[in-house]
């Protein structure tokens, strides 16, 4: 009887043990996240791929529908372009044309079949459209209107201790219709800018934006929260595919130790750069890579990074600082 007892006792402390590990390693919050789907209904450009997008975006979906996904995100290039005829595009002003969001509608009810919430991400591409929707609504307001956003397409929200905030790159003249009143502003400020990220697929953030960002951050760092920010243009690097003000951006976030991770689009290759001890993760594009799609675990001191059906092993670890939070 004694012997029975050790065995049964000895079998349920290694299924206890088990279970505490298993526990121990269950991440706070998983999330999926794709970049730069670009779907068009249009041939192979290049390297682009952008009529597969729509299936690659279905079978992504049913995957992270497999698993315990908290919420999704796209960063940005939802679509490749919509209702405009891409060849005379950005050369040509775009006239007044009928627009019925045909690419985007059918790209956002592929991601609209997740199991989860979603949030978006707008890119340079999601602004390819006509100046005016049919009702007379200009740039950028029927493009925040047909992405689900009211009057701006930057936002912050909190998920399991996170804070999850949003940049857009607002500020460019093809964001806007001519009508608009910050149009000219925006060319002008195109026009005369140096560097080598001065490509017309690259945005900027607004002053008004950056107000609202060292806002959020001021108020993330007060209340200990550690923060990610999710953007579409990256800022690690300055060259062909980055956002404009990038340097100014990054004296911002330089100021900030909570920021933990920063999420970007693209440049489609995708990389990875650790800045001081904040992580900088590019995601590959979907319209270029069937496998460009991700689930990124948050646990209290690392993230991983998983791709596509390779779950057994991260294709990143990232470590979280914690040393700049108060120890009471």
């Amino acid at each position: 009887m004694t012997k029975i007892r050790l065995v049964i006792t000895s079998a349920l402390a290694v299924m206890l043990s088990n279970g505490l590990v298993m526990a121990k390693d269950k991440p706070l919050l998983s999330i999926a996240a794709v970049a730069d789907p670009q779907y068009a209904d249009a041939p192979r450009r290049g390297g682009r791929e952008p009529k597969k997008a729509l299936n690659r975006m279905h079978h992504a979906v049913s995957e992270f529908n497999k698993r315990d996904i908290d919420w999704g995100v796209i960063l940005g290039d939802i679509i490749d372009w919509d209702d405009i005829e891409y060849g005379r595009f950005p050369h040509k002003i775009i006239a007044k044309e009928p627009i019925g969001w045909i690419h985007k509608n059918a790209i956002l009810n592929a991601w609209g079949k997740a199991d989860f919430p979603t949030y978006l991400v707008l890119g340079n591409h999601d602004y390819y459209v006509p100046n005016e929707d049919k009702d007379g609504t200009i740039k950028p307001y029927n493009v925040y209107r047909a992405f689900g956003f009211k009057d701006k397409a930057y936002y912050d929200f909190e998920s399991k201790g996170f804070r999850f905030v949003v940049l857009d790159g607002d500020f460019h003249y093809l964001n806007y219709s001519p009508k608009h009143p910050n149009y000219k502003k925006a060319y002008n400020y195109y026009r005369n800018f140096k560097g080598p990220q001065k490509k017309w697929w690259n945005a900027a953030i607004s002053k008004e934006q950056q107000t609202w960002l060292i806002d959020v951050l001021d108020r993330a760092l007060s209340k200990q929260e550690s923060v990610v920010i999710m953007c579409h243009y990256p800022i690690h690097k300055s060259g062909q595919h980055s956002l404009l003000n990038d340097t100014e951006i990054l004296k911002i976030l330089d100021q900030y130790p909570n920021i933990c991770l920063y999420l970007n689009g693209h440049a489609h290759g995708g990389d990875y750069k650790l800045m001081g001890k904040r992580h900088h993760f590019n995601l590959r594009g979907m319209q270029g890579d069937a496998d460009a799609w991700y689930q990124i675990d948050f646990y209290s001191d690392k993230i991983k990074v998983l791709q596509a059906e390779k779950t057994s092993k991260p294709i990143y670890e990232l470590k979280i600082d914690k040393s700049w939070q108060d120890k009471k």
